[in-house]
């Protein structure tokens, strides 16, 4: 299953943070090919279904919108994409969170 190979990977960066601090500035395909070369296994597209997917999610358990008012969105400036999807939503979600968005 995809969509747990990459919160795999993601709660990986959050472990590791010299990793995330490796690849926070590389451009999403040299991202995805390390990940690759790691062991992870997923697409592109599986990678974007996940992010956007576990970003709703935590929206809808916020209560708010995940729109341009999402207030996470407020948390990501200073910082890397890929830094903000390790610590403020992966890291932000108890393993029973993240489990019950890869079963829904």
């Amino acid at each position: 299953m995809a969509r747990i190979e990459v919160i795999n990977f993601l709660q990986a960066l959050v472990r590791q943070s010299e990793l995330q601090t490796k690849l926070k500035t590389l451009l999403k395909p040299e991202v995805l090919a390390y990940a690759e070369q790691a062991g992870y296994k997923f697409t592109e597209q599986e990678f974007d279904d996940t992010v956007w997917g576990i970003e709703i999610y935590l929206a809808n358990k916020l209560g708010e919108n995940f729109d341009l008012t999402f207030s996470l969105w407020e948390t990501m400036w200073g910082k890397y994409y890929l830094e903000y999807l390790a610590a403020n939503v992966i890291d932000s979600l108890s393993q029973k969170e993240i489990d019950e968005f890869l079963n829904q």
